[in-house]
């Protein structure tokens, strides 16, 4: 509705109170309806998911449960204003404005980057870029996107928008990216490093010591070491170079230099703008120290690695002087930084700024690593938890000028504003106008991330699950204090009793993805479902245990998240008829026919492990002696096989990854596997191993290809034939149901979405009386001034993520829009509406003849239930009207 005022301009205009007071309201109407059952969690990892223009009026941010990107204008530093929400791709994970019109955002789940412009709140083209895309950078009129899964950088000329350079990486999975002060190198963080350690296999390692307890002689296990250990020289006789930070030519786009032993897991860097030092935010694994009750309370190190441009390295540790081995310790709690994710430098202040994402913290440092504040960001203070409404911070831009420094609240999904002058929090809002996180995932999320529940703040399960996958290392969690156990499996619909001891030996991080209907859990399956973990918060992290109902809505939560689509797939869902020179094809077959022993009952892998739709595993526990070892182990899944491949041990190679397959890491590949004796034939068949090999690395996760997978359409492209084609496939796979389709942009000059309906192969419409639209339709948009972009979404959301948003039953285009009320007021006037509609954009022009509407940005005050803003006019008439942001 616009309203309209007539009126003599004044020169006085109101006064413009700061916003202090949209915090708990505001974040109350976020949360919208109950949440979508179609929701789903792929537990999206964050790497730079705010930046600023580069005038500093516009804040741009990741919303990642929305797929969108949101723009605030920051004209008022305190106030932010949401002005628009932009669909892209989905899990959007990090933002890079390239002008102040064009913003780059990188999707992790659809493997693209959403080039953006603001001003037609419009994906304008859409890059693919497999597998797990993390962050983007710009320099020497290219764009360099990290790609996580294919430890590579892809680089794009910025002008044409065309792949011109790959280049690989001898490093495990990078993510943040960052400039050099010239321009002319870009530094790679690898996010998953490791720290140099690596496996001895059991048969050659000591004998464990005996237990304190018990009487039971330990099993032969293997053993963690350094790969530089001279007392393992004969063993590990290949080489890992723990490659932490990689340094590119922007130029000419080569690896100059690698830079080692940093950190182990490293999720974000800032180089210095006038000397180029770099800072990396980073915890350093502790697990070269063997068995739980010695790591209780200090599993890791959270730090601060600086390195200067002549190579010298520094460690800042963020939780100086703490005692480990008092727990509890309150006094720690209540200062304690863990898990740093964010980093940002304040060049005239000598300040470093670290969002410690474990903590709810933000810290302030100086260049030396000297801790000056410590600003809380979420509800609690001191060593208070409060999981269930954990904020999060996750990613940090400064405006260094203003004294404002702006974090997002990976976990609230919110934005705070931190006033860096005093070191406190100004104002916290939400990112978006709806929030589609359900509410098991908003009760659960936080007992996964939150340190304060350890018993000195410092760690937290996520430690080494890091946004519930992996570390990429292994730990020994044995127990000399602890008991035998026995757990009861079947096998051939009989109990078998399986006696399991506490001191298990080395063993890798598992995923937390796609643990629903997995039970029981972890590696010898000695865990007969989440809820069993909960002693881990006494024993590992040297907290108390949490309650049964929190534990039941963390492991609610935990059981929502799912895995990636498996990139080695077709976009169909289909195998590749040839992958590394195998055949995945002949390898299912293989897998499901063909048996590896002449015994009286023939098993093939099938046997125990489930294929597809399958998780790979029939839950069956093992004996130890049936696979000639010195435990007993659950049969393991094989959806994440393709991640686990970069553990190189031959003599003389040069490994990235120390731990391979198994529960202990110490299988290299899937061949040396197969290779085992208990596998009869196959162990000597050589091309029956390349094609199993192949077929698991092609393993279907539970994630079609197709989800995520985005197509942009305008004149210049919609007649080619590869799009064309694409499109075709993600029709199909929506008529079998392996996604919904939707499609969003410019139609008939108005911004649209709607889904595809496979029934009558029409596009429906997110408003009544447009539409239906046949695919050639849409194709004959997109040859005028149209641009659209399809996207394949998980089943059952299409009605979400295209036609109603908030799954009121409304169309998104036919809500109504809610009245705005303009009242005179002594030198100026107040606009006010409703706030259950807080976040419409208010907007003006002085005449109506004009198609140009600005932006008012004004501080909003709540009051008598209406958001409120003052207003002085410089005009005798200006029209105002509310504008939906998305």
């Amino acid at each position: 509705m616009t309203g309209i005022l007539k009126t003599k301009a004044s020169s006085s205009a109101l006064d413009r109170a700061r916003v202090v007071a949209l915090l708990a309201l505001i974040i109350g109407l976020a949360g919208g309806v109950s949440a979508p059952a179609a929701f789903v969690n792929f537990e999206a990892k964050q790497t730079h998911p705010l930046c600023l223009s580069e005038d500093g009026t516009k804040l741009y941010a990741v919303n990642t449960p929305d797929s969108r990107l949101s723009v605030f204008d920051v004209t008022h530093p305190d106030n932010p204003v949401l002005i628009a929400e932009i669909p892209v791709g989905l899990a959007p994970v990090s933002v890079q404005a390239r002008t102040e019109d064009e913003v780059w955002v990188v999707n992790e789940v659809s493997d693209s980057v959403s080039i953006v412009s603001v001003g037609r709140r419009l994906v304008l083209k859409t890059l693919q870029v497999k597998d797990e895309p993390a962050d983007v950078v710009f320099a020497r009129g290219r764009a360099f996107v990290s790609a996580a899964r294919r430890n590579e950088i892809a680089v794009f000329d910025v002008s044409n928008h065309t792949r011109i350079a790959t280049i690989p990486l001898q490093g495990e999975n990078p993510r943040a990216l960052a400039l050099s002060p010239a321009g002319d190198r870009v530094y790679v963080a690898f996010a998953l490093s490791g720290n140099g350690t690596t496996i001895v296999p059991s048969a050659l390692a000591p004998a464990q010591p005996a237990p304190n307890v018990i009487t039971n002689e330990p099993p032969q296990v293997s053993l963690i070491v350094a790969a530089t250990n001279p007392a393992w020289a004969g063993v590990i006789q290949y080489s890992m170079p723990d490659h932490d930070v990689a340094e590119i030519d922007a130029t000419g786009t080569n690896v100059l230099r690698y830079y080692s032993r940093l950190g182990t897991v490293n999720l974000d860097l800032v180089v210095h703008p006038q000397h180029g030092n770099f800072y990396l935010a980073n915890t350093d694994a502790r697990n070269l120290v063997s068995f739980e009750p010695v790591l209780r309370g200090h599993i890791v190190d959270n730090r601060i690695t600086c390195v200067t441009t002549n190579g010298r390295v520094s460690f800042y540790d963020l939780n100086p002087g703490v005692d480990y081995g008092l727990l509890p310790n309150p006094q720690a709690q209540s200062n304690a930084l863990a898990q740093p994710t964010g980093i940002a430098i304040d060049v005239p202040g000598e300040r470093i700024y670290v969002a410690a994402f474990g903590s709810d913290r933000v810290a302030c440092l100086d260049t030396n690593g000297v801790i000056l504040a410590r600003i809380e960001v979420g509800p609690t203070t001191g060593a208070e938890a409060d999981s269930a409404h954990k904020r999060g911070p996750r990613g940090l831009a400064l405006n260094a000028a203003q004294h404002r420094l702006y974090v997002l609240n990976r976990i609230a999904n919110t934005l705070s504003v931190i006033n860096t002058s005093n070191h406190t929090v100004i104002v916290e809002m939400p990112l978006g106008s709806h929030d589609p996180t359900p509410a098991r995932i908003r009760a659960g999320r936080g007992f996964l991330y939150d340190a304060r529940l350890s018993g000195n703040g410092t760690v937290s399960c996520a430690s080494c699950h890091v946004d519930g996958e992996m570390d990429m290392i292994a730990w020994d969690l044995g127990d000399p204090d602890g008991q035998m156990t026995t757990v009861i499996t079947l096998i051939a619909g009989q109990p078998v009793p399986i006696e399991m001891h506490p001191m298990k030996g080395a063993m890798v991080t598992q995923t937390l993805r796609g643990l629903d209907g997995q039970d029981p859990l972890h590696w010898r399956g000695d865990r007969a479902d989440f809820l069993a973990f909960n002693p881990a918060f006494d024993a590992l992290l040297g907290g108390a245990q949490i309650s049964n109902a929190d534990m039941e809505a963390y492991r609610d939560f935990v059981e929502t998240i799912v895995f990636h689509p498996n990139p080695n797939q077709n976009l169909d869902r289909s195998l590749p008829a040839s992958l590394d020179g195998a055949n995945p094809v002949a390898g299912r077959n293989t897998f499901l026919n063909v048996p590896y022993n002449t015994d009286l009952i023939p098993l093939t892998c099938n046997t125990c492990h489930s294929a597809p739709p399958g998780s790979g595993s029939n839950g069956i526990i093992i004996p130890g002696g049936a696979m000639r070892t010195s435990q007993s182990a659950k049969v393991a899944h094989l959806r994440n096989v393709y991640k686990k491949l970069n553990f190189d041990r031959r003599p003389g190679a040069e490994s990235i990854g120390g731990f391979g397959f198994i529960h202990d890491g110490s299988v290299s590949t899937l061949t040396e596997f197969l290779s085992l004796p208990v596998f009869g034939p196959f162990a000597t068949d050589t091309t029956i191993q390349s094609n199993l090999t192949a077929f698991m690395k092609c393993f279907d996760t539970g994630t079609a290809p197709a989800v995520g997978y985005s197509l942009t359409f305008d004149s210049n492209c919609v007649g080619q034939v590869a799009l064309s084609n694409q499109w075709t496939v993600l029709e199909a796979q929506a008529a079998v149901s392996n996604i919904d389709l939707v499609v969003k942009g410019i139609l008939q000059g108005q911004t649209r979405s709607l889904r595809y309906d496979p029934a009558s192969s029409a596009y429906v419409a997110d408003v009544s009386g447009v539409g239906p639209f046949s695919r050639t339709d849409l194709a004959t948009f997109a040859q005028g001034q149209d641009v659209l972009t399809a996207m394949g979404v998980p089943p059952g959301s299409a009605g979400r993520m295209g036609t109603d948003r908030n799954e009121n039953g409304i169309l998104d285009g036919d809500e109504s829009r809610p009245d705005l009320y303009i009242t005179s007021s002594a030198g100026g006037f107040l606009t006010s509406w409703p706030t259950n509609d807080a976040a419409y954009v208010l907007e003006w022009t002085d005449g109506l003849s004009s198609d140009v509407w600005e932006t008012v940005t004004q501080p909003r005050v709540l009051s008598g239930g209406r958001v409120a803003v003052s207003n002085a006019v410089s005009h005798d008439t200006r029209f105002f009207r509310l504008r939906r942001p998305w």
